[in-house]
This record gives C-alpha cells, structure tokens and sequence, in this order.
C-alpha cells in the first residue's frame, strides 16, 4: 500500500496515467493533486483506489475530541473506464461523505451502530455474551475491565485499538502506585480474554492484544510477580486485626473476617445474608460463590459470628459486606483502604511491616495452626482446597467442627490481649 501522504508525489497527468498502464509495470502511483488517491498498475491492467479514514469511527480523544477511524481503502474503478478527472471526482466525494461520519464502503442501515462500536461496546457484549454465562469469576473481569480500561480506551473504536495502545495502558497501571504490576497483569488477562472471544465470534478482524507484554515487561522490581510466600509473623497478625478495628466500615470488618477464617476475598466480599446460618453458625458459599466451584462450609469462631451478626443489613439489598447498603458487593479489597491497614498495622508495631496483601491472611493463618499441631487434611479443608488423590475419592468427611475448633483457637491467637 502507498503513503497515505501525497505531499511528496507530483500530479498525475492523463499522458502519464496511460504511459504507467501501457508498460503493465506493478506499483501503486499516488496522486499528488487528490489526497489518497492511486493508480495502482498490474499485468492485466490498472485501476483507481483511495485511501481513507472516517471521521468518528476512532471514537473520542481524552479531551471529547472526535478521532478518525483506522485507514481505509475503496476501489474507486478501472482504468481506462473511469479516467483520472473522473477517478478525482469520486475521491471528493469519498472524502467528503468520510468527513461527514459515514463510511462509503458500509450500507447506510448499518452506519450508526458502525460508528458506536467502541471498546466499552465491545466489553459489554463480551461480558453479557461470554463471560456472565460461563465464567465463575464473571463479575471480577466486569470489574476490571471497566475500571481499567474503560476509563482509559473505552471511548474509541475498538477497531482503532492498537497493541501499542494496549501496552503503554499497561505499563501506565504497571507503574501506578494505587495499582501496579499485578493489577497490570489482571487488566492484561482479561483484556486478551475480550479480543480472543471477539475473533472466535467473527466480531473482530484483527487481534491488537496478541504479543502484549507480560510478567517480566511488567515487573518493576525484581520482587513483583513472583510467587508470593509472605507469611505475617504472629505479633504481626495481631498488630493487623487491632488496626483493624480503627478501620471505616466495612473494609476493617472485612479485614478482620477475613484474617480470622482464613478464607478467599470473595466468599465474604460477595456473601449475602441468606448464606448466614445463625442457628448453625456457618457461612455457607454456595457453588457459585466458590473458587472450585464446589459448595463450601465455613465454619465461625465466636469472634467472626459476632462480626457477622452485628452487621448493619441495611435492608435495601442482599449484601453482608458493601459500601451501597447492601446492593452491591465488594468485588475488591480497595487499594486505598489495603495502604491503611498496612500503615495502621506498623502503628500498632511502632516499626515498618512488610509489605503483605489481603491473600497473605490465608497463607499466615495456614501456617501458625500448622505450628500449633492442627492436622494437615483440617487446614487443607479451612482453605477450601480439593483433597486430591485416593483420599480426595474417598474421604468424604468435610471436618466442619474440627474446622471450627482451629479457627476458635486462631481467634485466641489473634485476640490474645496479653500479648504486643
């Protein structure tokens, strides 16, 4: 394909136009007198194409300017049957129907929902299409992909998306502070997610999120990415579920919950009232509520029952956990509120801790009940790990008041006043 500049080419004349299809020589042959426009010459003869691009199909720049859509090419006719000042006239007309928003090449029933295919359309297809019906973690990519790339490339055709585009978003949540590298990859998984169901569903054309960048790209310190084996010690713990309680609602309850029963960020962020059994003092996840998707028991120390049932239910929606009365969960520990715990928890120490995530809870609490002589296969059910093996086939046992009597004495281990 030529420059899509004619800046440089000389006008053609007619003379030219017939000397360049009679010597059957291949190229393309700009025009410099009609922007785009091109002979393009072949053995079997020559004819007239036009570069183009539309006006509102690259969705919106950042400041709500229109952006033009990605370079097009239309066959305008053959030479000799369509002469130069013909295939000029037509090239105006092209470029003043572009100019105008519409696509020449595109039926006109069809020009409106052209010109909204956006990435967020795209998202949202992809999300109510795919991922709702089939993805357990359905709600999570929403999230994400609206948090990250909404904000940023959501406006714009998603057929102007380029994967340069893509990585320079990336490496820009890579190296935030309120995100960073592991938000980064999140982003990129879904994202790649979106395009490779857009190419399955013949949505999309071209791939941008293939070859992105990945771990090592995005590292910023040889410490990111890596396989996290923080375990907080036990003075650290409790410096932790003390902060804690000087946290707003409901993220320090959450915190607090969450560090006493060991248990994913979703099964209490998403829990809803109907999964609190008071008589039985349980959470009881439901399969869909669940990493494996495996139903799940989770049993309450005396501490967590309280945390539970002094929750204020809002009565608007279903949620335990939410900042909107109940309507709506939390789908994240919220970044902001993670950085306060953390400083609130070297407060408590009266030194530095280092850096530890809401996940690290689970680890932490693995291995002090571990320490404390609680049986292997009733910490592997406390994190809700499928027992594999010949014992995964046979043992049915779901060790529920074992469970509970580890998390009574981790609860003691947290709560233990008498120790800093």
């Amino acid at each position: 394909m030529p420059r899509k500049s004619a800046a440089n080419a000389k006008p053609l004349s007619d003379a030219r136009v017939r000397a360049l299809a009679a010597a059957g020589r291949p190229g393309d042959f700009l025009d410099g007198a009609t922007p785009g426009l091109f002979l393009r010459v072949g053995v079997r003869g020559a004819t007239w194409s036009l570069l183009y691009r539309v006006t509102g199909h690259g969705g919106e720049s950042e400041r709500g300017h229109t952006r033009k859509g990605p370079l097009r090419r239309l066959h305008l006719g053959d030479f000799p049957a369509v002469s130069l000042q013909k295939a000029r006239t037509l090239a105006l007309q092209v470029h003043e129907q572009a100019g105008g928003g519409r696509d020449p090449a595109t039926p006109a029933q069809t020009q409106a929902s052209t010109s909204m295919q956006t990435l967020d359309w795209l998202v949202e297809r992809y999300i109510a299409e795919y991922a709702t019906p089939r993805l357990a973690s359905a709600k999570i990519g929403a999230w994400v992909l609206r948090r990250h790339w909404g904000s940023a490339l959501g406006k714009r055709a998603f057929t102007s998306v380029t994967r340069s585009d893509l990585n320079t978003h990336l490496l820009k949540v890579a190296r935030s502070k309120d995100h960073g590298p592991g938000a980064a990859l999140e982003a990129r998984r879904w994202i790649m997610g979106v395009f490779n169901w857009a190419i399955k569903s013949e949505i999309a054309a071209v791939n941008p999120a293939v070859g992105l960048f990945g771990r090592d790209d995005l590292r910023q310190t040889p410490q990111d990415l890596r396989p996290r084996d923080r375990v907080l010690t036990l003075q650290e713990a409790r410096a932790v579920y003390r902060a804690a309680a000087h946290m707003p609602a409901p993220w320090g309850d959450l915190a607090r919950v969450l560090l006493l029963t060991m248990a994913r960020l979703g099964e209490f962020s998403r829990a809803e009232l109907a999964w609190f059994d008071r008589e039985g003092r349980n959470l009881e996840v439901p399969g869909s509520g669940h990493k494996n998707g495996d139903p799940k028991t989770i049993p309450l120390s005396g501490l967590a029952y309280d945390l539970l049932a002094n929750q204020p239910s809002g009565g608007e929606g279903r949620y335990i956990f939410s900042t909107s009365k109940g309507v709506k969960p939390i789908y994240a520990y919220a970044d902001a509120y993670a950085n306060a715990l953390r400083a609130l928890s070297a407060k408590e120490l009266d030194r530095p801790v280092t850096h530890f995530t809401i996940h690290d809870f689970r680890r932490t609490g693995a291995t002090h009940l571990t320490a404390l002589g609680v049986r292997e296969e009733v910490v592997e059910m406390l994190l809700g790990h499928r027992i594999r093996g010949v014992r995964g086939v046979y043992m049915k046992h779901k060790y529920v008041e074992e469970r509970r009597e580890a998390l009574e004495l981790w609860a003691t281990q947290l709560a233990d006043a008498t120790r800093p």
